[in-house]
């Protein structure tokens, strides 16, 4: 059990990250006491980690981790994202992180001028990282876990790829300055994306959250409208093994809210279905808006697998299956106490469920 403050706050970080125990702790020692660990940056950051939060909301390969991601080491001038390895053992040889991410990040247009990936994105081999920056920014974003002669072959490989697709790589066109069918994203109004990216940048800050449901099984997401405020509406849905329950999803969402690690949202609507049955309904819905006057919404689809949908899942690939019950963070007996104290209490959290957290 963590005893001390600087212990504690480790675990926090820990939580809402995933970072291990050991870097946790010294960036918790390195910092000011009180200082916020997952600060909001500014606008450039915020904008480019929203969009690359959307280009990740659903990877077309099979990942361990909740959208690939190991940790999140979050900085208030820009962030790093450990992505987990490739399988020794892959039931799709062809897939790998490097030409997913590729696909996935790098700015392509299509015959319409339409852009797949991030506008205005460029990446960069410094210091043998691989590192995303936005054109004319200070913005960017560094992709650890990635070989980078891996990285720049796989890139090659996608640009031909989508060329037979008939997709313009912007990002190979112009190198260093922003294509024709990027300069519409070059000035974002305060509409859609650049007003909710404080949501889509906080979720990536806090993606260490999704494994405080239990065994993680898959994590997607997507745009599902524009509010009437002017920003987007946010759809996540991590599905986990049977777990928490009510208590498991309820402690989510306190913890996304929580002041001083969490964003700042409230709940507006909550439907939990976990006293049914398996097989009746393995979903619970909670949706969330922002705080003084912050744009956009997030919705949280948390899906529980049990019975015999639990059991297919882990006969189907028990290699997989294995590896994510190792990724479950355990929940420490003190925090839904502190939740209570800072104000983001668990709602009708059950007597003694702190138990089976030891």
């Amino acid at each position: 059990m963590k005893t001390t403050a600087i212990e504690r706050r480790a675990e926090l970080l820990r939580l809402y990250t995933g970072l291990p125990w050991q870097s946790a702790r010294r960036r918790v020692e390195a910092a000011a006491p009180g200082s916020l660990l997952i600060p909001q940056p500014g606008a450039d950051q915020l904008l480019l980690e929203a969009r690359v939060m959307a280009a990740l909301a659903w990877r077309r390969i099979t990942t361990v981790h909740p959208w690939g991601i190991e940790y999140v080491d979050p900085r208030p001038d820009r962030l790093l994202i450990r992505f987990e390895g490739d399988a020794v053992e892959r039931r799709y040889p062809d897939e790998s992180q490097a030409l997913d991410l590729a696909e996935a990040l790098l700015p392509r247009a299509d015959e319409y001028g339409d852009i797949r990936g991030v506008p205005g994105a460029r990446t960069h081999v410094e210091g043998g990282l691989v590192v995303l920056r936005t054109l004319d920014t200070s913005a960017s974003v560094t992709l650890l876990g990635l070989d980078p002669d891996e990285w720049l072959r796989a890139v090659d490989v996608q640009d031909q790829q989508m060329g037979t697709y008939g997709m313009t790589p912007c990002h190979r066109d112009l190198p260093a300055r922003w294509h024709s069918a990027e300069r519409p994203y070059r000035r974002p109004d305060r509409r859609g994306t650049a007003a909710s990216a404080w949501l889509t940048s906080g979720l990536l800050r806090r993606v260490g959250l999704i494994r405080t449901l239990g065994v993680p099984l898959a994590v997607t997401g997507w745009l599902g409208h524009h509010e009437r405020d002017g920003g987007e509406g946010w759809i996540i849905d991590p599905t986990f093994a049977e777990g928490h329950g009510a208590t498991g999803h309820r402690r989510l969402m306190a913890l996304l809210a929580a002041p001083g690690w969490g964003l700042p949202v409230t709940p507006v609507d909550d439907h939990c279905n976990c006293h049914l049955p398996p097989g009746v309904s393995e979903q619970c819905t909670t949706i969330t808006v922002g705080l003084a006057e912050r744009p956009g919404a997030l919705e949280v689809r948390a899906i529980q697998r049990r019975g015999d949908r639990l059991k297919r899942i882990q006969e189907y690939d028990p290699a997989i299956y294995a590896a994510r019950q190792q990724l479950a963070l355990p929940m420490p007996v003190w925090v839904d106490r502190w939740l209570e104290r800072c104000g983001s209490p668990v709602p009708d959290l059950p007597v003694g469920a702190d138990d089976s957290f030891r």
